[in-house]
């Protein structure tokens, strides 16, 4: 007769000789403890005289195991600060391949193991705990070592004195199959949580407060994932594999503020070829936008841009950004430039302002532009471009091409300070990569830096992640102001902005805003344009918000668009004035409750060009007792909070609470 699971258990438990049972008691407890290593948790007060052979054995492993895992811990907050530095991949990666090399041996050990032995009292809960635990710190540490393959790649073709050409076909066949690999380690270590059980991490409360990390992080992770092999199909076509890819560039010029960010005077083509950096032409709006106008051709602005009322004639490339929404006025430009008579196919679409170049700036030193005796440094960019464009340097009109094609005559100055400048981020980049990364990483968090692809996968893995520079709609509260110069000047970096919001939630959840938005302009300086600043200013906030009082501008439309409810108005402003703008909304239900309390959120966008600050205020009702604030807000009292900072990029504030 076949005896059952609790049959053999207590057989074993009856007539195993004791000396064996010590054995196999102290190896699984063994297992428990490097376990424990692994996942960054030393059990204390476990200490022993006497070892069987293979118990010591096993024990040298558990602390070699902890010293690479210790060492992988230190080599990734370094890879965090400087994540391209080939040194620190290489030695992440032999760590990495230490700790698989040990996690093997042990998972292998844990395989010979009797399924019975589950049922031993004590020792079987940690054999259940080693064996799933163990399983999912060797998938994620071979997850390491493939990442640590594909970086190791990238870093030899594309930041390395000798690039060979940039990635081609078969790099990238390599780089697929360690991202399969990287996929299959993550789905080992998701089906090895969902067979986590409380009593697994009992042994330390410290592993539970891990596990439970890492549980929270698997959906990010996984979100990346998806979204990385989505878009792996298409790298031939977004980097220039095989085929040479080019990106439209938008120059903006963020003095005369637009929706997108400043107005388009300038444009061209970026090409990328096996991921590198192989040719860019930066030229004139004008001279794609005033022959087509002239030929009759020309396209009728869209409705919803009868504000615009600068505009003359057809619509073009250089008032293509007239909505908050990158998505949106990329698409439009890109369009534009077709019917223009833009013959250069294109992957997508990019957006800088002149803050993006000024710390581009501060790596490679002054550009020198020899043709205008002229060097150029992040303190003189703007005021010499708009010395050679709008002012007494200013060579002719801007609809004339210049002898050597490059711009317009008006121009001209610009388009030689791109080239010089584009020629020296090639010629030093290979040496300062990490520099460069490390601005393009903040300049897309801030908006200095709007990135557009065509491709779907591509737009839906930025939108996914917050970084598509669009009009974002959150699950709670938000606010976005847009303002737009429709006085035809550079006025906008000599007006000091302020935005306040006071917010107070009630018990029923509903928040109240008192909102302020105050315009000082109280500097001096050329404005290249009527003394009159003019604005068209646009608010958004959650569909289902009710506007009460406004006051300080010329109110102009109340829609929908983009998820929202927009509020719109219009104002001047002359040098030494200060106009304040005031607007009282409700937001029903703003607020939540769950069983653990109420929540509250609000994300306060930042557009992209201007640089205002913000003042947020959060009243909670009397009956509130605050149980979490978090992403900076200060508290005041036990109902208030307060934040203050400069909006350089999208904020995000919440704070949890009960009612007693």
């Amino acid at each position: 007769m076949r005896q059952t699971n609790t049959e053999v258990a207590q057989q074993v438990r009856i007539e195993a000789p004791v000396k064996n049972k010590q054995r196999i008691s102290r190896k699984m407890l063994l297992v428990g403890v490097l376990l424990l290593i692994v996942l960054g948790s030393i059990v204390s007060g476990l200490e022993y005289r006497t070892y069987a052979a293979s118990y010591q054995r096993d024990q040298v492993l558990a602390q070699e195991g902890m010293q690479h895992l210790i060492k992988v811990k230190e080599l990734l907050n370094a890879a965090a600060r400087n994540p391209l530095d080939a040194s620190i991949v290489a030695k992440m990666q032999y760590e990495f391949a230490a700790a698989v090399r040990l996690l093997t041996q042990v998972h292998n050990d844990l395989k010979t193991v009797p399924g019975a032995a589950q049922a031993l009292p004590i020792y079987g809960t940690r054999l259940h705990a080693a064996l799933h635990l163990v399983s999912l710190s060797l998938a994620l540490s071979q997850a390491g070592v493939a990442g640590c393959d594909i970086l190791n790649l990238l870093l030899a073709r594309l930041y390395t004195r000798d690039q060979a050409g940039g990635i081609t076909a078969a790099d990238l066949s390599v780089i697929a199959q360690r991202f399969r690999d990287i996929q299959a380690s993550f789905a080992v270590v998701t089906n090895e949580m969902g067979q986590l059980q409380p009593s697994d991490m009992q042994a330390d409360p410290r592993i539970s407060k891990l596990v439970g990390t890492l549980r929270k992080d698997i959906p990010t992770f996984q979100l990346w994932l998806n979204g990385i092999g989505k878009v792996l199909p298409l790298a031939p076509a977004l980097l220039g594999i095989g085929t040479p890819a080019n990106y439209f560039v938008e120059v903006l010029d963020s003095t005369e503020l637009r929706p997108g960010g400043g107005f388009i005077g300038n444009y061209g083509t970026v090409t990328l070829s096996g991921g590198l950096l192989t040719d860019a032409h930066i030229t004139d709006t004008d001279l794609l936008d005033h022959p087509f106008a002239a030929s009759g051709m020309g396209i009728p602005f869209p409705p919803a841009y009868s504000w615009f009322d600068i505009a003359k004639g057809s619509w073009g490339v250089r008032d293509s950004n007239l909505d908050a929404d990158f998505p949106t006025d990329a698409q439009a430009a890109e369009t534009n430039y077709v019917q223009e008579g833009g013959n250069v196919p294109l992957q997508g679409v990019l957006a800088i302002t002149p803050t993006f170049i000024q710390h581009a700036l501060a790596i490679t030193g002054p550009i020198a532009v020899p043709e205008y005796n002229e060097t150029i440094n992040a303190q003189n960019l703007v005021e010499r471009i708009h010395y050679y464009q709008l002012g007494p340097g200013a060579q002719g009109p801007d609809d004339v091409a210049s002898p050597d094609g490059h711009s317009s005559l008006r121009k001209h100055f610009t388009a030689l300070l791109a080239e010089h400048f584009l020629a020296r981020v090639r010629q030093i980049a290979t040496a300062h990569i990490p520099q460069f990364i490390r601005i393009v990483a903040d300049a897309v968090q801030t908006k200095d830096l709007q990135l557009y692809f065509n491709a779907p996968a591509v737009e839906t893995l930025l939108h996914n992640t917050r970084l598509d520079a669009s009009i974002q709609t959150t699950p709670g509260d938000d606010l976005f102001v847009v303002d737009a110069n429709i006085g035809a000047n550079k006025a906008n970096s000599l007006i000091n902005n302020t935005l306040t919001d006071e917010v107070t939630i009630d018990t029923s959840g509903d928040v109240l805003h008192h909102t302020t938005l105050r315009y000082a302009w109280t500097t001096q300086g050329q404005i290249y344009g009527p003394p009159l600043y003019r604005d068209y200013a646009r608010v958004y906030v959650p569909s289902g918000s009710v506007l009460q009082i406004q006051d300080g501008w010329q109110p102009q439309t109340s829609n929908d668009a983009f998820g929202h409810k927009v509020w719109s108005g219009f104002f001047t402003l002359q040098y030494g004035e200060t106009r304040t703008i005031t607007l009282d909304w409700r937001v029903p239900h703003a607020a939540t409750y769950d069983g653990h309390g109420w929540h509250y959120e609000e994300t306060i966008q930042r557009q992209a060009g201007i640089l205002r600050k913000l003042e947020l205020r959060v009243t909670l009702s009397q009956c509130a007792a605050t149980t979490g604030r978090w992403k900076g807000l200060v508290p005041v009292s036990e109902q208030d909070a307060n934040l203050a900072q400069f909006l350089t990029q999208d904020v995000h504030v919440g704070v949890d609470y009960t009612c007693k």
